[in-house]
């Protein structure tokens, strides 16, 4: 028989476990993430909170518990795995190591895909293990990407373009440059046959002129 000291123990326990089961689901309904929960051995989605039937426009949690996960997924990942092996492999992670993060294209009911990350934790509740997920929709956030990329692209060609011209205007003022040096070099040396001639022709005017007094 169990003593006064084990009954209370187990009492104050069992109170203890129904406080924080009933904060669990105080947050899983009230969160405005999409909060699921999925348990072994099928790893179907056992709940899904408000924001979860909204995010993925089913009618009800019942509707949205009767698709497997892989099934709210398109066929093929961005990386060319396939949803249902990949769905597998990521659980399997989440259940070795106690949690895992990442980024995921989910379907909405309505066939509509979206970008989404994704954080899957181990839970033990009541000697039970099951795998907590809270999906964010990332779309917004990948779209700002996009756009971010998409502007530094921009201004990489516009920065590109503009090098090229002033690389091809330099070039075009170094070639007139040297045009104009060439010029003044030789309008340089024309003076200094000009001066050559002059010299010359004053030369033969003094010997002229030498010649006549003679």
């Amino acid at each position: 028989m169990k003593n006064d000291k084990n009954i209370k123990y187990e009492e104050s326990k069992d109170k203890l476990s129904i406080i924080n089961e009933c904060k669990y689901k105080s947050l899983f309904v009230s969160s405005r993430d999409a909060v699921m929960t999925l348990e072994p051995p099928s790893w179907k989605f056992t709940s899904g909170n408000p924001a979860t039937i909204k995010m993925f426009k089913a009618k009800d949690e019942a509707e949205f518990l009767s698709y497997e996960p892989w099934k709210l997924s398109p066929l093929l990942q961005p990386d060319g795995c396939r949803s249902e092996e990949k769905a597998k492999e990521m659980i399997k992670i989440a259940i070795k190591n106690g949690s895992n993060i990442f980024e995921w294209v989910h379907k909405r009911l309505n066939g509509e895909e979206f970008p989404s990350e994704v954080f899957l934790s181990k839970i033990e509740l009541n000697g039970n293990s099951f795998l907590h997920a809270l999906v964010r929709d990332i779309t917004e956030r990948k779209e700002l990407i996009k756009k971010a990329k998409e502007y530094t692209e921009e201004l990489e060609t516009k920065v590109t373009k503009r090098t090229k011209e002033l690389s091809s205007k330099i070039k075009e003022l170094e070639s007139i440059n040297k045009t104009m040096v060439g010029r003044e070099l030789k309008m340089v040396e024309l003076k200094k046959e000009i001066e050559k001639l002059k010299q010359n022709s004053n030369g033969n005017n003094k010997n002229g002129n030498g010649n006549h007094k003679i």
